[in-house]
């Protein structure tokens, strides 16, 4: 899972077919718990890019994109977002979201 922040942000979403993007803070307990749920499914999706945004450091992008719960994971499929799970959700959730955008891209 990669690390994003302002500098990277964009270029992850725009040259990843599906990027998945987790939006997330240090001191969240649901945010925490949600990171070994996604460590756990980049592992099984490696032609889905997988990454971390710290809300506190990027607070600009966490305005643009309009995030006011966390944690937030998007959906990005060629660099526009087409959906959002806000709050913490289960591995079979977050795999059958991402799935229903794969189809198109992936056999």
């Amino acid at each position: 899972m990669k690390e994003l922040d302002e500098n990277n942000f964009d270029s992850f979403v725009k040259e990843n077919k599906i990027a998945v993007v987790d939006f997330w803070a240090p001191w969240c307990m649901p945010c925490l718990a949600l990171e070994p749920v996604i460590k756990e499914i980049d592992k099984k999706m490696p032609e889905v890019a997988f990454g971390k945004l710290n809300v506190d450091e990027n607070v600009e992008l966490a305005k643009k994109y309009g995030i006011m719960s966390i944690p937030t994971i998007i959906i990005f499929v060629n660099g526009m977002e087409v959906d959002r799970i806000i709050g913490i959700a289960s591995e079979e959730e977050i795999v059958d979201r991402i799935s229903s955008y794969k189809g198109n891209f992936f056999p």
